[in-house]
């Protein structure tokens, strides 16, 4: 082990090659870059606030698409998105992401079920 020392009448301190080499390691794991995933609560939350958006939509009954569009950013400010009802598809933009998540919900209106989906791409 190489090891270097001061004279006891010199003002310093000692140092070890292995104290060099132990610093190093714990300077080399802790620039190591972390890639976060999105995590399962993330997209259970996304989810949730898809459902919220829908059952507001149901029970309002308001389908005017500037309304849906404007709900969407309230929600999801910067993601991108598309919202589907009476076959007509609303496009939201934003920032996509490499999952998708739709949520569905139905509704009863003038004798007739009816389907109104959101899809946030997160």
């Amino acid at each position: 082990m190489f090891c270097l020392f001061l004279h006891a009448n010199e003002k310093g301190f000692s140092f070890t090659l292995e104290a060099l080499i132990s610093f190093s390691v714990l300077l080399l794991i802790l620039t190591i870059p972390v890639q976060k995933e999105k995590s399962d609560l993330e997209k259970i939350y996304s989810i949730q606030k898809e459902h919220d958006l829908i059952k507001i939509w149901i029970k309002t009954k308001n389908f005017e698409e500037k309304n849906l569009k404007e709900d969407f950013k309230k929600m999801f400010p910067f993601q991108k998105g598309e919202i589907e009802i009476k076959g007509k598809k609303i496009e939201i933009k934003g920032k996509e992401g490499k999952d998708e998540l739709k949520v569905s919900g139905f509704y009863y209106k003038n004798g007739k079920i009816s389907e109104i989906s959101v899809k946030v791409f997160i």
